[in-house]
Order: C-alpha cells, then structure tokens, then sequence
C-alpha cells in the first residue's frame, strides 16, 4: 500500500473541494483518486470525507487528519529546501497573496528582475484584500497587511503608514467639512466589508465612534473610486491615496483627531529550515528597499 499517494490524493481533494478537480491536478482519473481516499480509510478505519452527489465535506476526524498531514508533507517540503538551499536555481511554484496596491507598486515592478534571476520558479500572485489560510489555500507569503495573523506565522515589517480619513472638494462643499468625530454621524461613511468591526473609527488618545455605513465594499481602489466622485467619506491607508491628495483630488479631515503611524507586515510559515523559494523572494525584495 502507498500510502503516501493516497495521502497525497486526500489533501488534493480536500483543497480542490472535488475529486474530479484533484484528479486534474494530480493528472490520473477520477476513479483513481476515489479508490486512494477510499483505501486511505479503509486502512485508519474511518471515515474521512463526507459525500453527497453535491458535494464533500471533512468530518471530524477528517479536518484533524488533513490537517496533520498537511504539516507533515509541509515538513518534508522543507527537509528538500534545505538539503538543495544553496543550489543556483530555484525550482516550484511561490504562491504569493497580496493587496492590489502593493501588488501593482511595490512587487510588478520588481518581477522581472526576480524571474530573470529565478527562471525555473514559477510564481502565482493573488490579488486579495483578506487573510487567507495559509495550510489550505498553498499560500508561501502574505503581503502587505497591517492585522495580526495567527502565531504559527512569521512576520516581517515592509513599511509604515497611516490611515487617512478623506473625501472629494466636491462632497465637502455639498455636506461640510466636519469639525469634531462627533460630526460625522451627520455624514455618509463608505467603509471596506473585511474590517471588524465594520463601524468602528479609532481617533488619538483612543476616542472611538462608530457609524453605519451606507456603502460597504471588499476593495481599497473601489473605496478609492467612490470617495473620487464624491458618494461619501473614506477611511484607506495613506499610500493608497497619497497621488490623489497632493493633487488636491481628495482632502483629508480631522487631521488632528488622526492616529499615528502602524506597521505593514509580509507574514509567512514559521519552520526552522525556510523554503529556499520564500527566501529567495523576501530577500530580494528587502535588498531593493
């Protein structure tokens, strides 16, 4: 019994939600990946995979197995990176998730010159403003978010900023120009949907308001967009709108209500021999800053 492909064969199910999915990624046929999962639980007598003709769930048992497995493949993962760490070349896929900004200013720009270092690493980069899981969804490096991440994770500072609460010339003529936290409630606020809570503003020396949001959102450059023409008050980090406020296309308000500065994290897996990929990349990328 291989147990070790039928292993292999469960994790790819559990993380492509589907055995046709993970057949094709594994390029053997359905069938085959059913037989694997279904010989994995005849040997551990039990079961792992819920199945309706619809679709799969974990049970149990089953979440705690993926997840021991997923650490332990993980583990030998790292064992070959170390062994192979001061070869020339890199080879795998890097996953990378990152927020559209960062993405488009800080890492696009520098990809060319880390694939022509890296030719034989193939990179995938998200485009998301959220945390993701890590051990599920294959992500090496989490890039450019300010909220703490679970404990298993290392994280590296890449910047600093603030955040600026902001609107268009053209909505403070039409509402006013808030004097006070307090008079925002007179005020439409737009605020971005993965924030928890989504209501709450933190002002200096810990004043808190909150507000109930007439437009919620899942993007920065779409908070961005809808302060532009005018819909309502924004609250975005300072790079996100610093070109907009130097040309005098938002305004920021209550300056001296404002928070001070907070760090911008890339987080990725805590092991004691680090992925030769993920080296490569934040080494690179912190040499050219």
């Amino acid at each position: 019994m291989n147990r070790l492909q039928y292993i292999n064969a469960f994790i790819h199910v559990v993380e492509e939600s589907s055995f046709v999915g993970a057949a094709k990624r594994l390029a053997i046929s359905t069938a085959a990946i059913s037989r694997h999962v279904s010989s994995l639980e005849k040997y551990l007598g039990v079961q792992l995979l819920k199945r309706t003709t619809r679709r799969i769930s974990l049970t149990a048992i089953g979440i705690e197995y993926y997840q021991l497995c997923k650490t332990t493949l993980m583990h030998l993962v790292e064992a070959e990176h170390n062994i192979t760490r001061d070869q020339k070349e890199v080879v795998g896929e890097l996953c990378i998730h990152a927020t559209r900004f960062l993405a488009l200013s800080l890492i696009l720009p520098k990809m060319p010159k880390f694939l022509a270092e890296n030719p034989k690493l193939k990179i995938n980069i998200e485009i998301a403003e959220r945390f993701p899981d890590f051990m599920k969804e294959g992500v090496d490096i989490l890039f450019g978010v300010s909220m703490d991440g679970p404990q298993e994770l290392v994280r590296r500072r890449i910047m600093m900023t603030r955040y600026v609460l902001c609107a268009s010339p053209k909505y403070l003529k039409k509402y006013g120009h808030p004097k006070s936290p307090n008079d925002l409630h007179k005020h439409i606020y737009i605020t971005h949907s993965m924030r928890k809570p989504v209501d709450l503003i933190t002002f200096k020396d810990g004043n808190e308001i909150y507000l109930e949001p007439l437009l919620r959102v899942n993007d920065i450059a779409a908070m961005r967009q809808c302060a532009l023409q005018g819909m309502g008050i924004v609250k975005v980090q300072e790079y996100e709108i610093k070109e907009a406020l130097e040309k005098g296309e938002l305004i920021e308000i209550l300056k001296e209500f404002r928070t001070s500065s907070y760090p911008v994290y890339l987080y990725y897996h805590q092991c004691k021999y680090m992925p030769a990929k993920i080296r490569r990349f934040i080494d690179f990328y912190l040499e050219l800053n």
